[in-house]
């Protein structure tokens, strides 16, 4: 029997032979593991969800180390202006500092009551600027109304107030200013000793005077 090679023959075992061999896939390289991302930096005064972020912020070279406390002042030259009760009173209020009367009233006519009609514009800010420069609780119990002494520098004139004791105002004044004398009706005065005030300070600190009164302090200030 005669045998021809078939070309067909051969194909098809070459096909057979491929299917009958196991499919391999070849897949790309991997890429290289990347780290996460960090998530994005949150502004500065930014909020998320109702928690503050803090941040800080940079200032530019020109601004830096430029800003300064804003520190209240008055006008000195109006020290001598009189003011009347319920204007006095407005700016005690706005300072921290109380007023109050064992009368609970405000009539300059009568002497148990704490008025501050007339008094010196230069005395209210200087009792404001007690508030401020001592941090100490300031309650004034008496100003311009009848029953005090009279005199030049008296409370009817303006020149004076009653600041009610307290521990801290108590130590504030004792360790500012310095013992002087007793007054005549026995109590013990205080004020700024020359050697102890700098040649800036003004006269009229330099003036002040404290007498130590059993319920208050008797304070001029000048």
């Amino acid at each position: 029997m005669d045998v021809r090679p078939s070309c067909r023959g051969l194909a098809g075992i070459g096909t057979a032979v491929l299917i009958s061999l196991p499919m391999q896939h070849v897949r790309d390289p991997a890429p290289p593991p990347s780290s996460p991302s960090p998530p994005p930096a949150a502004e500065p005064d930014a909020e998320v969800r109702g928690a503050e972020v803090r941040g800080e912020v940079s200032l530019p070279p020109l601004l830096a180390g430029t800003f300064t406390a804003t520190v209240k002042t008055w006008d000195t030259t109006a020290a001598s202006e009189r003011i009347g009760h319920a204007r006095a009173a407005g700016l005690l209020l706005d300072a921290g500092v109380r007023w109050k009367s064992t009368g609970d009233c405000a009539d300059r006519r009568r002497p148990y009551c704490t008025s501050l009609e007339a008094i010196r514009y230069g005395t209210l800010m200087r009792t404001i600027d007690l508030r401020r420069g001592s941090g100490c609780p300031v309650t004034v119990t008496g100003g311009t109304e009848t029953g005090h002494a009279d005199g030049r520098y008296s409370h009817g004139e303006g020149y004076k107030v009653d600041l009610a004791h307290n521990r801290c105002l108590d130590a504030y004044v004792t360790r500012t200013y310095r013992y002087w004398r007793i007054r005549g009706d026995g109590a013990a005065l205080y004020h700024a000793a020359p050697s102890d005030v700098r040649a800036d300070v003004r006269a009229d600190v330099r003036a002040d005077v404290w007498a130590d009164e059993p319920t208050h302090w008797d304070v001029l200030f000048r």
